[in-house]
């Protein structure tokens, strides 16, 4: 049997074609192949075919699903027919066994699938280029890339898991490209790979190794002007799209097409390639495992500053491990501002930037494990030897980066012993992590507060997200609307996102139905967030006094100390202590008063407010417990579509 991944997705048996036809049923046999010869539990299944809400019946149709596949490709059970006894399967046919908890597809020869073809040519190459065999490992590579038929299942219905590997796939595939370009200049071969390398710029226009590599090329044949071409455009797009400027590198290979015409003299006159240099060992290029930077980033420009001066020193090693930890309210884009200060800061950790999803919602625990072995991997890191247990990874990990520059993105950490485990080990290394609790941070490191967008910064962000379609918007109508969105910028690219799709409706219509039920603005998505969701993901995290005693303060929304009926019958040191976790949420907001009469000594006294979309968060989930953030991807999105649509009254 043999198993196609890479571009279509084939199935075939001795030379038969046995592909599945039913999409589920090549979801879960995708799956089962991409851990071939490993357990695949039921809720990884679970998760794969049916996200956050398996129906009833999941557990009968998954079943369904592998009697399928056993009877349409003729797999065996596996019982009794092995020489390790009942459950196991023989070393010459292929079986998918049950095990406990889940499934195993076994094959003889896990080789037969092609992406681990590709990746164990690609293993063999790195290999042959570290002990200077930088010919072979020339030839290794192109059989590697030669099993590349497009990207990985292009006709298979992809969920969490299937998304995530096909995206490591593609980055390794990138990798890959780059690592034998590099060998071919190096054997001089510049000539020979021009249409190669242009076509692999086309098809990755952002991946400045390989726009670096096609500028040698170019330089060396002779072809200046091409070669500053490349630059031009691979500028134009980084600057347009990213708001960043290429790398210390690429300028300064820029600067070096521009006053030298380079290596062409290298290369003889009828185009034969040049005897081939000293053979020196091979680095693979570090992995950029973040997110897509966000569009249209406002108003953050000094604390964008703060994290990437800080950070930059931890880049050049030496310093040991820096840490920026940003803080804010929820909704106000911590996570944004983390993405684009990880992406101004790619040039100074070379050796790979990281992405943690460490949120409850996001599995962290598996997404640890994807992660950090795709790192691994792309470090050169054998697939076999790569464990899959968090705490495995983690020990490889770093031991793995104690020589390396690299730079993490930790998001949304509430738990710092978590993050703990997973910190890089170099002294050039860094991290920016992202955290809902104010109080609940590392005791090191560099803290940054995000603060809510002026009125002024809110017109801004608006203006960017709908486009031309608010030209004909009263400006009145336009900042009363964002004047309730209360300086977040999840609540302005949500309404912005709803108008952009209508461009029937005004900014007055949008503006009467939140006058009416302010309560829409909880609910309305951006993307795959709501405000609601992440509200409730901040309350879910309080201790059970803490969220009673802001249920209390919500009824009121602004209340004095010392006259609250919410804090009445408390113990003033206990009130105090739920009060600092509310503010360290930042579900609360303290501020003081003057002191009343002519004592300028006299003590301020603090009010305690709980803002407007806070109150009404918290009295949706008073009502409804369940409705967290979780509910709000699954449901939330379309009722609130249904609501949204329907006209004005």
């Amino acid at each position: 049997m043999k198993i196609s991944l890479l571009g279509s997705f084939r199935v075939f048996s001795g030379g038969t074609d046995i592909t599945p036809g039913a999409p589920k049923l090549r979801q879960v046999l995708a799956l089962l192949a991409l851990n071939v010869d490993s357990s695949v539990s039921v809720d990884q299944l679970y998760s794969e075919l049916w996200a956050d809400r398996p129906p009833v019946s999941a557990q009968t149709t998954l079943q369904t699903y592998i009697c399928q596949l056993r009877r349409s490709l003729g797999l065996s059970t596996g019982r009794n027919t092995g020489r390790g006894g009942p459950g196991s399967a023989t070393d010459a046919s292929p079986a998918l066994l049950t095990r406990v908890g889940g499934y195993e597809l076994r094959l003889p020869d896990r080789l037969a699938i092609d992406a681990y073809e590709f990746e164990h040519l690609a293993r063999q190459a790195r290999a042959q280029c570290r002990a200077g065999h930088v010919a072979a490992a020339s030839a290794t590579y192109r059989q590697a890339l030669d099993r590349w038929r497009g990207s990985p299942l292009v006709d298979v219905i992809r969920g969490e898991r299937l998304s995530a590997w096909s995206v490591r796939l593609e980055q390794q595939h990138q990798s890959v490209l780059e690592q034998r370009f590099e060998i071919e200049l190096r054997l001089g071969h510049e000539r020979a790979i021009l249409d190669g390398l242009s076509a692999a710029v086309d098809a990755h226009p952002m991946h400045e190794g390989l726009a670096g590599q096609l500028m040698r090329a170019f330089q060396r044949c002779g072809r200046r002007p091409e070669a500053l071409e490349v630059f031009r455009v691979l500028r134009d797009r980084l600057v347009t799209e990213l708001g960043i400027e290429p790398s210390a590198a690429l300028q300064q290979l820029h600067k070096d097409v521009l006053v030298d015409p380079g290596e062409a003299a290298s290369v003889p006159r009828g185009g034969e390639p040049a005897a081939a240099p000293p053979a020196r060992a091979c680095s693979a290029p570090g992995p950029c495992l973040l997110p897509a930077d966000t569009d249209g980033l406002v108003g953050r420009s000094a604390e964008l500053a703060a994290v990437t001066s800080y950070l930059q020193a931890g880049g050049k090693g030496g310093d040991g491990l820096r840490i920026a930890e940003i803080h804010g309210p929820p909704g106000v884009g911590k996570t944004a501002l983390a993405v684009r200060a990880a992406y101004r800061l790619r040039r100074h950790f070379p050796d790979g930037q990281l992405f943690l999803d460490m949120s409850e919602g996001g599995q962290g625990g598996i997404r640890f494990a994807e992660v950090l072995a795709a790192a691994l991997e792309s470090w050169g890191a054998p697939r076999a030897n790569v464990r899959t247990r968090p705490a495995d990874l983690a020990l490889m990990f770093r031991s793995w980066t104690a020589s390396r520059r690299v730079l993490i993105v930790a998001d949304d950490v509430t738990v710092v012993s978590r993050l703990s485990e997973f910190l890089p080990a170099g002294t050039g290394s860094a991290v920016i992590a992202t955290n809902r609790f104010r109080g609940r941070g590392l005791a090191a490191g560099r803290k940054v507060m995000v603060p809510r967008l002026s009125l002024e910064q809110m017109v801004e962000l608006y203006a960017h997200a709908v486009g031309g379609r608010q030209a004909g918007d009263r400006m009145e109508a336009v900042r009363h609307l964002l004047d309730l969105c209360e300086g977040l910028p999840l609540t302005v690219r949500a309404i912005a996102g709803r108008l952009a799709l209508r461009p029937d409706r005004s900014a007055e219509w949008l503006l009467d139905r939140l006058l009416h039920d302010r309560g829409l603005l909880l609910d309305v998505p951006a993307g795959t967030q709501s405000l609601l969701g992440t509200i409730a993901a901040s309350h879910g995290h309080l201790s059970a006094p803490s969220r009673e005693l802001l249920e209390r303060l919500a009824r009121d929304g602004r209340v004095h100390w010392q006259a609250s009926d919410a804090v009445r019958g408390l113990k003033n040191t206990f009130a105090e202590r739920l009060l600092e976790e509310l503010i360290d949420a930042y579900l609360v907001e303290e501020t003081f008063t003057a002191p009343d009469g002519p004592d300028p000594v006299a003590a301020s006294e603090p009010v305690y407010t709980v803002p407007p979309l806070v109150r009404l968060a918290v009295e949706r989930l008073r009502n409804d417990p369940g409705h967290g953030s979780e509910s709000l991807i699954g449901h939330g999105s379309q009722d609130m579509n249904r609501k949204w649509l329907l006209p004005s009254a």
